[in-house]
This record gives structure tokens, C-alpha cells and sequence, in this order.
């Protein structure tokens, strides 16, 4: 008896014109943000790879480049926003990254920004959770409204079994759903021969699959539990969207703007006379040593210890400034992860955390760069002041490696145990409180 209801429910539901709409429209957005995102990808790899042949040569200024992420042709996570470059000198590190989508853009052309906030991940999180609220809201209203449902259950047809059958036929439609679209942009990424699919990224998307079922089961029990509860259709169906609307959209912003209102940020005049404090000590130092400088310029006769100093200061100068810039940061990272913690009960917030974390387009691989950043630079501010100690050593001396360690798949996936217990238990907890209404329904 489960078998025929799932079978019939999932027919009904392949006959649905919403149903073939929304698909339409999902494997349209799949394939056009895709095609987008791999010539965006293909860009970005062709700049860092220019970036690691600059390194080979020395000069003032050195650019680099974050490494391109496969899975970044799916999940653009934060990306766009934090920027992919940086270029520094051993007279100072900048306080954040550049380029990719705006000033400073690399030399390769971007695509239109408007299609930005396009990608896979967002098709999950937005069209497909839609598409799961369109077909789930008349489960049981609809039947309810028409008078369908109490001549079924006349039928001596077990009200569980009825409930369990018809989530699990909208659960596989859906699911089926969420495959096809995965397996479109799939074919489109790996028809790239620059594109290159390692274990590792196979073991991150499929734990980004994971994910994005374990969610669209989130909506799908919750349209259920209204369904359940409402017996009229179009209020369901109104009920819903604003739920949708509240928990994808008003819920993770009223986040941000609490945890805003809680932490304060100093602003860039404060940062600014921070630096200047924390420099004051080496201040009277500084002055006299480029006083000298000045005088051994005009004279055209450089003191080594004068050059030598004066190097020592300014590459203290930049690293005090770092230190106030990394304590900035780590506030505004508490600040984010604030937000999050606040917003953690809405379930778009936990797959976009979980997602980020396993394309490695968020905050953890920025924050993992910057820091292989600060270790390039101090490496490069001593092979800076060996030029001045030791001119043949300093020629002697190999060029410097820049690299950032990949987390691996097995450490994501531990890092995003929360997102997926969170999920896990809101999907059933909804599925008890449909199941328990159903049991509990007046049918008449």
C-alpha cells in the first residue's frame, strides 16, 4: 500500500505544471550560472598562475593571488565580496584583499555583476526551497478542500501510511529535482579541460549534496506540517511564503544587524591613531634615522648602518600597523560569527555556513590566506634587509614560495557537524509535529 501512495503521489506531482515550470526554470539557472561561473573560475586560475610566475622574479611590488577553488564554480560563497589579491612590498601589508568584482580587478575581464549572487548554491537555497513550497502546500490542504481526503481514509487507507507516502513521494521528486540540476552543471564543469575534479573536491560535493537534501527536507517538512494544519489551500500556501521569506531572507539580516548593534567596530580614525600609538615608542628613532637618510641622499653618501636601520623601522612600522589590522579582523570575525549564532534556528543560514565551508569560498580560507600572507611577508621583509646586510648572500638566497595548505575534505566536513545535526533535527522534529497533527486531524 506505501508503494502504490508514493507512486501516485509522485505522478501527480511529475504531471504538475508548477512542478515542470519550477524545474524548468531550475535547470535553466543551473546551466546559465554555471556556464558564468567557469569562464569567472577559468579567469581567476589564469591570474594566479600568472602571479606564482611573478614570484619568480623580484621586484618591490609582489602580487598575490588566493588560489581558485573548483568548487567555487558552485558555491561563489564569499568571494566576490573579500576580493583575491594582494599586493604588498616589505614596507607594508594592506588590510584586505582586492580585485575579482571590483577596483583593482585583475587583468581579465569580469561578467555582468548583476548575475553574481547566482550559483548553485543559491539555486538550492532560493529556487529549489521555493519549488518545494509550491508543490508541498496543497499535500493534505488540497485533498482536505476537495473532499478527497476523507474518502481515502474511508478506504480504511492507515493515516501514517498515508502521511509517510506522501512525503516520501514530494521528498523524491524533490531530491530528483536537486539531481538533475546538480548533474547539468556538473556536465558543463567537466567538459572544461582547465577544470580539474580531485578526490578531495569529489568528497566535498558530495558533502555539499549531502547538505542541500538535508535542507530541501527541512522545507519540504515544514510545508508539510502547514499543510497538515491548514485547510484551506491558499492560506497554506500564503502561511508559507512568509515563512520562506522570513526565514531565507529577514531572519539572517536581522542577525547581522543585531550582532552590529552589539559589537562596535572601531572605525578608520580609530585604527589610525591605534597605529600611531603603537609606533610612538620607535617614533624620535624613526625621525632621526630618516633625517640621516635625507642628508646621505642629497650628499649621495648612504651610511649601511643608516640604510640598514632605516629598513629595520619601516618594516617595523608595517608590522605593528598588521598587528592593529589582524586585531580588527578577529573582531569582525566575532562579529560575523555573532550574527550566525543568532541567526543559527534559520535553516538557509546553517547550508550557506556548511557550503562556504566545503568550496573553502568562505571566511576559513580567507582568514587561512591571510595569515600564509603575514608569514610570506615576514619572510620577505628579512630577505629585503639581507639586500642591505649581505648583498651576495642576499643574491645567493632562493626565491620565496608562497602557498596555502588546503584543508582537507575530512576536516570540513568535522567543522560543519552543527549545520547538519541542526538540520537533521528540524526535519524531523517538523516531520513529528505533521505526524502527530495528522493523526490527531479532523477529516470530515
Amino acid at each position: 500500500m506505501l508503494k502504490t501512495i508514493i507512486k501516485r503521489e509522485i505522478l501527480e506531482y511529475l504531471k504538475s505544471a508548477k512542478f515542470l515550470i519550477g524545474l524548468g526554470i531550475t535547470l535553466a539557472l543551473a546551466a546559465g550560472s554555471t556556464v558564468i561561473n567557469v569562464q569567472d573560475y577559468k579567469g581567476r586560475l589564469q591570474d594566479y598562475q600568472a602571479a606564482r610566475e611573478e614570484l619568480k622574479s623580484d621586484f618591490f611590488y609582489i602580487h598575490l593571488y588566493r588560489p581558485p577553488q573548483v568548487l567555487s564554480t558552485l558555491v561563489q560563497g564569499k568571494d566576490r565580496k573579500l576580493g583575491n589579491s594582494i599586493t604588498l612590498t616589505y614596507l607594508g601589508i594592506p588590510a584586505r584583499t582586492t580585485g575579482y568584482m571590483g577596483e583593482g580587478a585583475s587583468q581579465h575581464n569580469r561578467f555582468i555583476s548583476g548575475f553574481a549572487a547566482v550559483d548553485f548554491a543559491f539555486i538550492v537555497r532560493v529556487v529549489l526551497s521555493l519549488l518545494v513550497v509550491f508543490i508541498a502546500y496543497g499535500a493534505i490542504s488540497e485533498e482536505k478542500s476537495a473532499g478527497t481526503l476523507k474518502l481515502t481514509l474511508a478506504n480504511q487507507v492507515p493515516r501514517d501510511r498515508l502521511l509517510l507516502g506522501k512525503f516520501l513521494g514530494g521528498w523524491l521528486v524533490v531530491i530528483a529535482a536537486l539531481l538533475a540540476a546538480a548533474l547539468v552543471s556538473l556536465i558543463i564543469i567537466l567538459s572544461h579541460s582547465f577544470i580539474e575534479f580531485k578526490a578531495a573536491d569529489w568528497a566535498r560535493f558530495v558533502s555539499f549534496m549531502g547538505l542541500a537534501a538535508l535542507y530541501l527536507t527541512v522545507s519540504y517538512t515544514i510545508s508539510l506540517f502547514v499543510s497538515v494544519l491548514v485547510n484551506r489551500p491558499a492560506v497554506a500556501l500564503m502561511i508559507l511564503l512568509q515563512a520562506w521569506v522570513f526565514l531565507v531572507i529577514v531572519y539572517p539580516n536581522l542577525g547581522n544587524i543585531a550582532a552590529d548593534s552589539v559589537t562596535k567596530l572601531p572605525s578608520e580614525e580609530q585604527l589610525a591613531k591605534q597605529k600611531a600609538a603603537a609606533f610612538q615608542p620607535y617614533e624620535a628613532d624613526y625621525k632621526k634615522v630618516d633625517e640621516a637618510f635625507n642628508q646621505g641622499v642629497r650628499k649621495g653618501e648612504m651610511s649601511k648602518e643608516i640604510e640598514v636601520r632605516s629598513v629595520e623601522l619601516e618594516t617595523l612600522r608595517a608590522d605593528l600597523n598588521h598587528q592593529v589590522d589582524e586585531e580588527f579582523g578577529r573582531k569582525l570575525t566575532s562579529q560575523m560569527t555573532l550574527a550566525r549564532m543568532i541567526s543559527s534556528f534559520s535553516p538557509a543560514v546553517l547550508f550557506d555556513q556548511a557550503a562556504e565551508r566545503y568550496a573553502r569560498t568562505g571566511m576559513t580560507e580567507y582568514e587561512r590566506f591571510m595569515r600564509e600572507v603575514y608569514r610570506y611577508w615576514q619572510q620577505h621583509a628579512a630577505r629585503a634587509r639581507l639586500m642591505y646586510v649581505d648583498r651576495d648572500a642576499y643574491k645567493k638566497a632562493p626565491p620565496l614560495d608562497f602557498r596555502v595548505a588546503d584543508e582537507s575534505a575530512g576536516e570540513a566536513l568535522a567543522a560543519t557537524w552543527l549545520p547538519w545535526l541542526l538540520l537533521a533535527f528540524l526535519s524531523l522534529a517538523f516531520f513529528a509535529l505533521a505526524y502527530t497533527a495528522f493523526l490527531r486531524k479532523d477529516v470530515r
